[in-house]
C-alpha cells in the first residue's frame, strides 16, 4: 500500500515544482516588461526558452497517440513558450528600449 501513495506523492510534488518554477518564470517576465530594467529584460527571454526547450523537444518525442491536429495543438503553445519571449525580447538588444536610471517604472529615484 505505501508502494502505491509514494509515486502519487512524487507526481504532486514534481508538479508543484513545475508550476512554481514557471509562475516564477511568469514573475520575471512581468517584472522586465513593467520596469524595462536592462538586466532584466535580457534576462527573461533567455531564462523563458531555456526551460521550455525541453518540455517542447520531450513533447515532441511524445506525440504518438495523438492525430495530427491534436499534435499540432498540442505543440502550437509549447513552439509559442519558445519563440515568443524570443521576440519579445528582441527589441531590447539594441539597447534603445530601456528605461534611463531614475526615470518612472524603474523602482529608481534619480540623484
Amino acid at each position: 500500500m505505501a508502494l502505491c501513495v509514494a509515486p502519487a506523492a512524487l507526481h504532486e510534488h514534481l508538479l508543484r515544482d513545475f508550476g512554481g518554477a514557471g509562475l516564477a518564470l511568469a514573475v520575471m517576465l512581468c517584472a522586465a516588461v513593467a520596469t524595462m530594467e536592462r538586466r532584466l529584460v535580457l534576462t527573461s527571454p533567455v531564462a523563458c526558452p531555456d526551460s521550455s526547450v525541453a518540455r517542447l523537444l520531450f513533447h515532441a518525442r511524445h506525440l504518438e497517440p495523438l492525430s495530427a491536429g491534436g499534435a499540432a495543438g498540442f505543440m502550437a503553445p509549447l513552439g509559442t513558450a519558445v519563440l515568443l519571449p524570443t521576440v519579445l525580447g528582441w527589441p531590447a538588444a539594441d539597447g534603445t528600449a530601456f528605461a534611463e536610471p531614475g526615470s518612472a517604472g524603474t523602482g529608481r529615484r534619480p540623484g
